[in-house]
């Protein structure tokens, strides 16, 4: 009898864990953009850690999707005297993560406001960085989407057990050297994200036009400018498929400074891609006058 109740109690247990973490099942990978009801179905699974993210603390405090956590876009993107808009370092990325109860294991959904889709996709990419590549997604249209839908609202902070978050650097941020090294190389395709004057060079700063061989997919293409919703996935795969991209190639986006790129990014994940992002992008490359520039 004892050896029946300890292998009921083993099965109760394997099952209870199964309906807890089922996001660490492969056949269960999440998309990069996830939607609110989707986001509704899963609210409850132990293993995913929303993050409302707000320029300020009170946005937060007026409401949030129930459980989400407060992220302020500061803690993950920093600018320095150098460069615009680079990730914080490793260390206090990992520090606040844990903070924020979050484990490697953990699928992290990021809930913008008021159409705040560039950094957002900003911070997807550099949560990849870290060491969460595949484990983060951008909830469509944001919290403004969730309202929308009657969903529920909460004001409550949740209790936050200290998660194990340990910083695994992601090799999908590229530099000049990098990109001026594989200017001919067919394994790599650049993309510019900025509107199509800047790319044509009709206007833009500091040196107007793009870096040689780019395509031009302005990001604002990517989704609707009114309720910041990602274009249909199909409609995704089209746009890249109209550039041209050769099977197997990398995109490598840049824009000015690499926020906008980073839309692009998000994208090029839902199109099946493995995408870079040249993080100086033209804030560096159009700077450096040993580095050619085409209209």
């Amino acid at each position: 009898m004892l050896r029946i109740i300890m292998v009921l109690l083993m099965v109760a247990i394997i099952s209870n864990s199964a309906l807890c973490n089922p996001l660490t099942k492969e056949e269960n990978k999440v998309p990069p953009v996830v939607s609110c009801s989707w986001l509704a179905d899963n609210i409850s699974n132990s293993g995913l850690v929303i993050l409302h993210v707000a320029p300020v603390r009170l946005d937060y405090d007026n409401g949030h999707i129930p459980g989400a956590r407060f992220l302020w876009p500061g803690y993950i993107t920093i600018s320095t005297e150098k460069e615009t808009t680079v990730p914080a370092p490793a260390k206090d990325v990992e520090k606040l993560l844990r903070s924020l109860g979050v484990n490697n294991n953990s699928h992290v959904v990021l809930c913008g406001i008021y159409g705040n889709i560039i950094p957002v996709s900003r911070i997807f990419v550099n949560l990849e960085h870290f060491g969460l590549k595949g484990r983060v997604s951008i909830l469509d249209g944001g919290f403004e989407a969730w309202k929308a839908a009657g969903l529920k609202i909460s004001t409550e902070v949740p209790d936050i057990k200290k998660g194990k978050f340990a910083t695994n650097v992601e090799n999908n941020l590229v530099d000049g050297e990098f990109v001026s090294g594989n200017l001919t190389n067919k394994s790599y395709c650049l993309i510019d994200a900025r509107p199509k004057p800047q790319y044509d060079g009709t206007t833009g700063t500091p040196r107007p036009g793009h870096i040689p061989g780019a395509k031009n997919l302005p990001q604002i293409e990517l989704y609707d400018s009114k309720t910041f919703i990602f274009i249909d996935s199909e409609k995704i795969i089209q746009a890249f498929k109209k550039l041209g991209i050769p099977e197997g190639c990398r995109p490598v986006f840049y824009c000015h400074s690499g926020n906008q790129a980073s839309v692009g990014y998000v994208a090029a994940i839902v199109a099946g891609y493995d995408p870079l992002l040249y993080d100086g992008s033209l804030e560096e490359w159009g700077s450096r006058s040993d580095l050619p520039i085409e209209k």
